[in-house]
């Protein structure tokens, strides 16, 4: 316990350090991009003038010293306070009125959560049988005939996927499942639907995309990871002993296969987010993709610097939060993870690896 304690601490240091540099590059890149700020001030405006500009600074905070502006939005960010968003500011007299960022956020992180863990659900009850199979009949014409399904789910584009989904449920005129929108697991007070089964329901074919994006990789890992396991001294053993292969491959060869999976869930943790992007915007999720489109600014010149900051502390935190979960899984399953010599350590720190 001790030992897993110590290495979830020093991941937890490591995803720290992450959090911060990105941040910090995320201002960068922002003082380097031309925008206007003023606009979301004086929205409308055909020619800002230079006190409109600098009066837009002033309220934006962007007269500051650069480096307290970072220390302030840290500040901020240790009290949750995750600051309020520039797009629809609207101006009162001299002072401006903006509306918190969290109170959206949270449910956009929600929504492209719900994307990514149903969908790993799904995933993982398609892979590992399919990549069970495959393994364990390698060079037969049913490991060829997964290989090639697999396959080519992996090549088509997760929007042209989508497309294809939406168009075969829609041409039927089915009643379910819901062909676009999102509906929370928990319904608020201004929620038009919510509860358990209308969120299911809409997250249905986002979550069949998701897992058809990635099938490939995880089968085919799985079919790796089993092909080689059947040759180990442990399974002879299993076998001479009188388990079925059936026995065999769910007893013994699929628990030792699932480490290389498990490595790969943590790298994969950030494409994931990626490709959450191009579904919610197939099926008209307000996730945290279609956030991230809105923060840099759209059709627009202008890029909201706290909303994009926001977005990407989010999955910044999401990323290295799944990535420290499955270290910790990790060092569980597999007792030899976590004793890294002090000279690894030093390397893992001092580059931010996660």
């Amino acid at each position: 316990m001790r030992r897993i304690l110590a290495y979830s601490v020093r991941r937890l240091a490591a995803a720290v350090f992450t959090l911060l540099t990105l941040i910090a590059i995320t201002f960068v890149i922002y003082w380097a991009l031309p925008s206007t700020p003023a606009t979301f001030v004086y929205p409308g405006a055909p020619h800002l003038t230079e006190y409109q500009i600098a009066n837009a600074n002033r309220l934006l905070g962007l007269d500051r010293p650069k480096i307290v502006q970072y220390g302030d939005y840290l500040e901020h960010l240790a009290r949750m306070d995750l600051g309020r968003q520039w797009t629809d500011s609207q101006l009162v007299g001299n002072h401006l009125v903006q509306t918190p960022i969290g109170s959206y956020l949270f449910r956009a992180v929600g929504a492209t959560l719900s994307i990514i863990l149903g969908g790993a659900f799904f995933v993982l009850i398609f892979s590992v049988p399919l990549g069970a199979i495959a393994g364990s009949r390698v060079g037969t014409p049913t490991d060829r005939t997964i290989s090639i399904i697999t396959l080519v789910a992996v090549c088509t584009h997760p929007m042209v996927l989508g497309n294809v989904l939406n168009s075969a449920f829609g041409r039927f005129s089915l009643p379910w499942p819901p062909l676009g929108g999102y509906c929370p697991l928990i319904r608020g007070s201004a929620d038009t639907c919510g509860g358990p089964v209308d969120w299911a329901g809409h997250l249905a074919l986002p979550w069949f995309t998701f897992a058809l994006l990635f099938l490939a990789l995880y089968t085919r890992m799985i079919r790796i990871s089993v092909a080689d396991t059947l040759h180990e001294d442990f399974v002879r053993t299993a076998r001479a002993k009188g388990a079925s292969e059936a026995r065999v491959l769910r007893v013994h060869v699929l628990p030792s296969a699932t480490l290389r999976v498990l490595t790969m869930v943590g790298m994969e943790i950030g494409t994931a987010i990626g490709v959450c992007i191009y579904i919610e915007a197939v099926y008209g999720i307000g996730g945290l993709g279609r956030l991230a489109v809105s923060a840099m600014g759209g059709a627009s010149s202008a890029i909201d610097l706290p909303l994009t900051l926001a977005v990407v502390s989010m999955i910044t935190l999401v990323v290295v939060v799944g990535n420290l979960v499955v270290d910790v899984l990790y060092a569980i399953l597999d007792p030899r993870a976590g004793r890294e010599t002090s000279e690894t350590q030093t390397r893992t720190l001092a580059g931010g690896v996660i």
